[in-house]
């Protein structure tokens, strides 16, 4: 750990006299554009690395953008080259930060600059001879660089063979002094490997533990996206799949079905409680009886995609994202109506956190009396 400090701290001693702002109108001249919208790292589509990325398993950081009439959370600067050189990323329309790459040999020193405070974050990614990325250094992923002491510092390490890359993610903690203890002194290791667009996590004997596709795979040491199925019927997949899980439960009586949409795997559980009291109407009190809706681990992939593209927040589907909500609404009543939720069991749709959209959902979707003992617990 101590030599990827003095590497990082080189390079904030390196640049941290360095005229960002006039170097970043001089440069961002005579470039090519790109333009991305949604949630995304400190880097948007063009991390140095993407192993962070790749670790968000089915969530997405973002999507290129051809119109940006409706705005853009992210504006990429690449060279005659195709190299990228410069990004800024928008919150609230305003930007806030800018991104630098500086190319030295096979050497990228990456630069997360806060146009009201200088640098916030930096790291470094070593090429080999075929232009491939071989490691990375960098401290927390959302930490700010303190040129005294960080508490976390990853390292990447990247290994090809054939159409396989392997990547170890070791991660050095490095507690504040007075949490220093034999406990707290680790390294902790991941490793994993890449085959196609599958992702699989290794044991220490590097066999497979577990795996789930990812949005890319890896050529030649670059990152090819891999774009999903665009005519997956992902709402009729929803419904299909909450009746087979309805079906196993036919013969358990449900006072409350929770639908929890805090993830885009949609996890369904229910309470068999009938007294209204806090255990019925809160999921912290519910049994460990959770079924994922989605099976199939692409779809929540097409449903992230398809919310993007008609404007959705995926990162709150009940308050921000109209559009999931009024289809799982439409959903809801129709299988009361084809009988597979009884009128006396109350349907919850909601995040974890309760709010007033919650109620409102609950109101369309079940009879006042069913769910009386929510409205008066969570009313507004």
């Amino acid at each position: 750990m101590e030599i990827i400090k003095q590497e990082l701290y080189d390079v904030y001693v390196k640049y941290k006299d360095f005229n960002f702002m006039n170097y970043y109108e001089i440069s961002k001249k005579n470039t090519n554009n790109k333009y991305s919208k949604g949630f995304g790292f400190i880097a948007g589509l063009y991390a140095p690395s993407y192993v962070d990325e790749m670790r968000c398993g089915n969530a997405t950081i973002g999507k290129e953008i051809k119109n940006i009439d409706k705005g853009y959370d992210y504006k990429y600067y690449f060279d005659e080259n195709d190299r990228i050189i410069l990004s800024e990323k928008y919150l609230s329309g305003k930007c806030y930060y800018i991104n630098f790459y500086f190319y030295v040999n096979n050497v990228l020193e990456f630069i997360h600059y806060e146009v009201d405070g200088g640098i916030y974050s930096l790291s470094k990614s070593y090429y080999d001879d075929n232009d491939r990325i071989c490691r990375h250094i960098q401290i927390g992923i959302f930490d700010k660089y303190n040129p005294i002491d960080n508490t976390i510092y990853n390292e990447h390490l990247f290994k090809y063979e054939d159409n396989i890359t392997y990547i170890a993610l070791i991660t050095h903690y490095n507690p504040p002094q007075w949490l220093i203890g034999e406990k707290s002194k680790k390294t902790g290791i991941i490793n994993m490997k890449i085959v196609d667009n599958i992702l699989y996590h290794l044991d220490d004997n590097l066999n497979v533990k577990s795996f789930y596709p990812i949005r890319f795979k890896i050529v030649n040491g670059q990152k090819v996206n891999v774009p999903l199925p665009k005519r997956v019927p992902i709402f009729k997949i929803i419904k299909e799949n909450l009746i087979k899980i309805l079906d196993k439960w036919r013969n358990i009586y449900k006072s409350v079905i929770w639908i929890n949409c805090e993830s885009l795997d949609l996890e369904i559980q229910y309470t068999t409680l009938k007294e209204d009291n806090e255990a019925k109407w809160n999921i912290a009190f519910y049994d460990a009886n959770e079924e994922k809706i989605f099976d199939d681990l692409n779809h929540p992939q097409v449903l992230e995609d398809l919310l993007f593209n008609n404007g959705c927040n995926t990162d709150d589907l009940i308050n921000e994202s109209d559009y999931f909500v009024n289809k799982m609404i439409k959903i809801i009543r129709e299988l009361r109506k084809e009988g597979h939720i009884t009128d006396d069991t109350a349907v919850i749709l909601s995040n974890l956190e309760i709010s007033e959209n919650t109620l409102n959902i609950a109101k369309k979707i079940n009879k006042k009396e069913t769910i009386k003992g929510f409205a008066e617990k969570f009313g507004m």
